[in-house]
């Protein structure tokens, strides 16, 4: 499980490079459209960036794949790696592809297909997991975590067709031919209001106007998240565990503490993924008492669905470590993550609102203040403390961060 987690710098680095900053930027433009009855220009958008995010992804692609001996070794530091990542290599292209039309839907506030397809995600990868799992035991021979690459491979292929074959039956190909131009009037409080234009050029040039900062910030989060991941079973070995014993500690943390105590938490990115355009429509008409009420709402959400997920993992922590994993260790990871749960959501929702506005460089310092903490605290705490030192650091980082995120939105909390 460590050996698997150690590749998730390289697939949230794909996420970020590739369709990241697209996939906001469609709903964004998306929402502004629609907001003046254009759907024939969102579709443009739409279409745009598949083609941006398809082609970047595609290159990344081919890089991962033709390189992951030397990323395994030299970046991830742990040379296992390299057939994992060229299975998630073939996974980019569709996964790019799919952030987009979720991208669409949700500037549609259309939330369903999305939460389909990752519902449908999530049993193909492990229902291709579990069936691979089962064929090898009766097969006589041993499973690897390599399955787990499969099962993502498969998953992201599928939500990307169950996306694209809804797209189509909605006729909206039919309906939005690109040679018929650029109408180019989307609200003046987006950047660069495109002039009438009879090619894709004026289209592309305002996706990546607002979808290049983005990205530019994303990357630079990852990179930190990324450094964040390699660096933490290298100070768990200072601390005086062996390599083997560094890495399952990372595994249990990673890949069975945080995927439940983090699992409440998609509730909360549903919600973002809607504040965004929401936000972002009212801050084009100038509705800030809509953005008011939208950021109280947010706050007592966030809030009241912390801490009821930090009673529920605290209290019986140590039963669903053993219940669900096997794992006393698990157990106290979960009841000591707990108390995330507050600010952990409250950062997600009020990152969001801060992208509806606009501020994206207040998220960008928010984040990179946040990962520059954590990893202070790596460096210098877990090699005295062991993975207490992280926990703490994690705990801290969370909380300035929505605290911080709290203080940017100050002033239209108070109108």
């Amino acid at each position: 499980m460590g050996i698997f987690q150690l590749t998730s710098p390289v697939l949230m680095l794909a996420f970020s490079l590739t369709c990241g900053g697209t996939q906001t930027a469609i709903s964004r433009y998306t929402a502004a459209c629609l907001g003046i009855k254009n759907e024939k220009d969102a579709k443009k958008f739409l279409f745009t960036g598949c083609i941006l995010s398809f082609s970047l992804a595609l290159l990344y692609s081919i890089i991962v794949y033709g390189q992951a001996e030397n990323i395994s070794t030299y970046f991830l530091q742990e040379k296992r790696c390299a057939s994992l990542l060229k299975i998630c290599a073939f996974s980019f292209p569709f996964s790019a592809l799919h952030c987009c039309f979720n991208g669409y839907f949700y500037g549609k506030k259309e939330t369903k297909i999305p939460s389909f397809t990752q519902i449908a995600e999530q049993l193909i990868r492990v229902g291709t997991v579990l069936c691979l799992y089962y064929f090898f035991l009766h097969q006589g021979k041993h499973p690897t975590i390599a399955l787990t690459c499969i099962g993502m491979l498969l998953g992201e292929v599928c939500s990307f067709f169950i996306s694209f074959l809804y797209f189509l039956s909605t006729d909206t190909l039919k309906k939005t031919p690109f040679r018929s131009g650029f109408s180019g009037n989307l609200p003046s409080s987006f950047p660069n209001t495109p002039a009438s234009s009879d090619s894709i050029f004026s289209v592309c040039k305002q996706l990546l106007a607002l979808s290049i900062p983005l990205t530019f910030s994303r990357v630079i989060v990852n990179l930190l998240q990324s450094y964040e991941a390699i660096l933490l079973p290298t100070r768990l070995r200072l601390f005086g565990y062996s390599n083997e014993t560094a890495l399952s500690i990372y595994g249990v943390l990673t890949g069975m503490a945080f995927s439940l105590v983090f699992f409440p938490s998609t509730f909360a990115n549903s919600v973002s993924v809607l504040l965004l355009p929401t936000v972002s429509e009212a801050s084009s008409a100038k509705n800030y008492k809509q953005i008011k009420n939208t950021i109280g709402k947010s706050i007592f959400f966030s809030l009241f669905l912390g801490f009821i997920c930090t009673l529920a993992f605290y209290l019986p922590g140590n039963f669903w470590g053993v219940f669900l994993f096997d794992s006393q260790l698990a157990g106290t990871f979960i009841r000591q993550l707990s108390f995330l749960c507050p600010f952990l959501y409250l950062h997600i929702t009020l990152t969001s609102i801060l992208n509806g506005l606009k501020r994206t460089k207040t998220t960008l310092f928010i984040n990179t203040f946040s990962l520059l903490l954590r990893l202070c605290f790596i460096i210098y705490l877990v090699p005295v403390y062991g993975i207490k030192g992280y926990l703490w650091g994690l705990l801290l980082s969370e909380f300035f961060s929505s605290a911080l995120c709290s203080f940017s939105l100050r002033k239209y909390l108070f109108l």
